[in-house]
Protein backbone atom coordinates (compact mmCIF):
# COMPACT_ATOMS: atom_id res chain seq x y z
CA UNK A 1 0.00 0.00 0.00
CA UNK A 2 1.45 3.08 -1.05
CA UNK A 3 0.98 6.41 1.63
CA UNK A 4 0.45 9.82 -0.16
CA UNK A 5 2.78 12.56 -0.12
CA UNK A 6 -0.03 14.23 1.92
CA UNK A 7 -0.13 11.75 4.34
CA UNK A 8 3.85 11.37 4.89
CA UNK A 9 3.62 15.09 5.29
CA UNK A 10 1.26 15.01 8.33
CA UNK A 11 3.38 12.15 9.78
CA UNK A 12 6.27 14.17 9.85
CA UNK A 13 4.46 17.38 11.67
CA UNK A 14 3.18 14.67 13.99
CA UNK A 15 6.80 13.72 14.62
CA UNK A 16 7.89 16.86 14.90
CA UNK A 17 5.76 18.24 17.34
CA UNK A 18 6.00 15.11 20.03
CA UNK A 19 7.57 15.34 23.08
CA UNK A 20 9.10 12.30 24.35
CA UNK A 21 7.63 12.12 28.10
CA UNK A 22 4.41 13.48 29.33
CA UNK A 23 1.25 12.64 31.53
CA UNK A 24 -2.37 13.67 31.20
CA UNK A 25 -5.52 12.75 32.59
CA UNK A 26 -7.75 10.60 30.36
CA UNK A 27 -10.27 8.22 30.02
CA UNK A 28 -11.08 4.50 27.96
CA UNK A 29 -14.85 4.03 27.00
CA UNK A 30 -15.23 0.09 25.98
CA UNK A 31 -18.39 -0.26 24.13
CA UNK A 32 -19.92 -4.02 23.22
CA UNK A 33 -23.13 -2.66 21.32
CA UNK A 34 -24.35 -6.47 20.47
CA UNK A 35 -24.72 -7.24 24.51
CA UNK A 36 -25.65 -3.38 25.16
CA UNK A 37 -22.86 -2.65 27.42
CA UNK A 38 -20.66 0.13 28.03
CA UNK A 39 -17.83 0.67 30.30
CA UNK A 40 -15.70 3.89 31.73
CA UNK A 41 -12.44 3.96 33.36
CA UNK A 42 -10.78 7.17 33.83
CA UNK A 43 -6.78 7.86 35.47
CA UNK A 44 -3.67 8.98 34.19
CA UNK A 45 -1.39 8.49 31.52
CA UNK A 46 1.91 8.42 31.06
CA UNK A 47 4.07 8.00 27.98
CA UNK A 48 7.98 8.13 27.47
CA UNK A 49 8.89 7.88 23.65
CA UNK A 50 9.48 5.29 22.41
CA UNK A 51 8.18 2.33 24.01
CA UNK A 52 6.87 3.00 27.80
CA UNK A 53 3.16 3.67 28.41
CA UNK A 54 1.11 3.24 31.57
CA UNK A 55 -2.88 4.18 31.72
CA UNK A 56 -3.03 4.34 35.99
CA UNK A 57 -6.62 4.28 36.63
CA UNK A 58 -8.20 5.99 39.24
CA UNK A 59 -11.74 4.54 38.71
CA UNK A 60 -12.00 1.65 39.45
CA UNK A 61 -8.53 2.31 41.58
CA UNK A 62 -5.44 -0.06 41.50
CA UNK A 63 -6.25 -1.17 37.76
CA UNK A 64 -3.43 -0.29 34.99
CA UNK A 65 -2.71 -0.88 31.31
CA UNK A 66 1.30 -0.92 31.16
CA UNK A 67 3.58 -1.29 28.06
CA UNK A 68 7.47 -1.61 28.73
CA UNK A 69 9.17 -2.46 25.80
CA UNK A 70 8.60 -5.82 24.93
CA UNK A 71 6.10 -6.60 27.95
CA UNK A 72 2.74 -5.96 27.87
CA UNK A 73 0.57 -6.43 31.66
CA UNK A 74 -2.71 -5.38 32.77
CA UNK A 75 -3.80 -5.26 36.60
CA UNK A 76 -8.29 -5.55 37.24
CA UNK A 77 -9.02 -5.83 40.29
CA UNK A 78 -5.43 -7.00 42.07
CA UNK A 79 -4.68 -9.18 39.70
CA UNK A 80 -1.96 -8.97 37.23
CA UNK A 81 -1.52 -10.67 33.83
CA UNK A 82 1.06 -10.33 31.91
CA UNK A 83 -0.40 -10.81 27.85
CA UNK A 84 1.87 -12.38 25.13
CA UNK A 85 2.61 -9.44 23.14
CA UNK A 86 6.32 -10.01 21.67
CA UNK A 87 4.76 -11.34 18.20
CA UNK A 88 3.23 -8.50 15.81
CA UNK A 89 0.90 -11.84 14.53
CA UNK A 90 -0.74 -12.03 17.45
CA UNK A 91 -3.77 -9.91 18.59
CA UNK A 92 -1.90 -8.56 22.04
CA UNK A 93 1.00 -7.94 20.11
CA UNK A 94 -0.94 -5.92 17.50
CA UNK A 95 -2.70 -4.13 19.93
CA UNK A 96 0.56 -2.98 21.52
CA UNK A 97 2.48 -2.11 18.97
CA UNK A 98 -0.64 -0.17 17.23
CA UNK A 99 -0.88 2.01 21.11
CA UNK A 100 3.20 2.11 20.68
CA UNK A 101 3.10 3.67 17.46
CA UNK A 102 -0.26 5.75 17.45
CA UNK A 103 1.88 7.71 20.75
CA UNK A 104 4.91 8.49 18.51
CA UNK A 105 2.71 9.75 15.68
CA UNK A 106 3.38 6.99 13.18
CA UNK A 107 0.01 6.80 11.37
CA UNK A 108 1.54 5.57 8.50
CA UNK A 109 3.02 2.29 10.29
CA UNK A 110 0.07 1.75 11.90
CA UNK A 111 -1.56 1.30 8.60
CA UNK A 112 1.06 -1.00 7.29
CA UNK A 113 0.76 -3.19 10.54
CA UNK A 114 -3.31 -3.30 10.50
CA UNK A 115 -3.36 -3.24 6.38
CA UNK A 116 -5.48 -0.19 6.53
CA UNK A 117 -6.03 2.52 4.40
CA UNK A 118 -5.70 5.93 5.79
CA UNK A 119 -8.05 9.36 5.11
CA UNK A 120 -6.61 12.39 6.80
CA UNK A 121 -8.61 15.71 7.22
CA UNK A 122 -8.32 18.81 9.41
CA UNK A 123 -10.67 19.79 12.14
CA UNK A 124 -11.11 22.06 14.81
CA UNK A 125 -7.52 22.46 15.42
CA UNK A 126 -6.48 18.17 14.63
CA UNK A 127 -5.34 16.13 12.86
CA UNK A 128 -7.88 13.51 12.10
CA UNK A 129 -6.72 9.87 10.76
CA UNK A 130 -9.13 7.60 9.58
CA UNK A 131 -7.95 4.26 8.66
CA UNK A 132 -9.97 1.05 7.72
CA UNK A 133 -9.10 -2.42 6.81
CA UNK A 134 -10.85 -3.78 3.65
CA UNK A 135 -9.78 -7.05 5.25
CA UNK A 136 -9.56 -6.55 9.17
CA UNK A 137 -6.02 -8.77 10.40
CA UNK A 138 -6.41 -9.77 14.31
CA UNK A 139 -9.70 -8.33 14.86
CA UNK A 140 -9.10 -4.56 14.07
CA UNK A 141 -11.71 -3.67 11.26
CA UNK A 142 -10.64 1.06 12.00
CA UNK A 143 -8.96 2.80 13.66
CA UNK A 144 -9.53 6.96 14.25
CA UNK A 145 -6.53 9.02 15.61
CA UNK A 146 -6.88 12.74 16.85
CA UNK A 147 -3.97 14.50 17.04
CA UNK A 148 -3.22 18.11 18.85
CA UNK A 149 -1.78 20.40 15.65
CA UNK A 150 0.15 22.45 18.35
CA UNK A 151 1.56 19.47 20.32
CA UNK A 152 1.15 16.61 18.33
CA UNK A 153 -0.11 15.02 21.25
CA UNK A 154 -2.25 11.93 20.70
CA UNK A 155 -5.53 13.23 22.00
CA UNK A 156 -8.23 10.40 20.93
CA UNK A 157 -7.37 6.94 19.60
CA UNK A 158 -10.68 4.85 18.87
CA UNK A 159 -9.62 1.06 17.78
CA UNK A 160 -13.02 -0.77 16.16
CA UNK A 161 -12.66 -4.80 16.24
CA UNK A 162 -14.42 -6.87 13.25
CA UNK A 163 -17.55 -7.78 15.58
CA UNK A 164 -18.45 -4.21 16.36
CA UNK A 165 -17.10 -3.68 19.81
CA UNK A 166 -14.85 -0.68 20.18
CA UNK A 167 -12.49 0.96 22.66
CA UNK A 168 -11.81 4.96 22.87
CA UNK A 169 -8.80 6.29 24.84
CA UNK A 170 -8.90 10.62 25.04
CA UNK A 171 -7.01 12.43 26.87
CA UNK A 172 -8.22 15.85 28.84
Amino acid sequence: MAISAFAQDIDQKILKLQKATYTMPFSEVKVMPKLKKETTKVGTLEWRSPDYLRMDFTDPEGDYNLIEGLNFSVCIKGAVQKLPAKDTNSKTGVLRETLLLAFQGKVAEIAELNKTDINYSDKDGRYVCNLVAEQPKHGVKALVLEYDKKTGHLLLLTITETNGNYTTWSVK
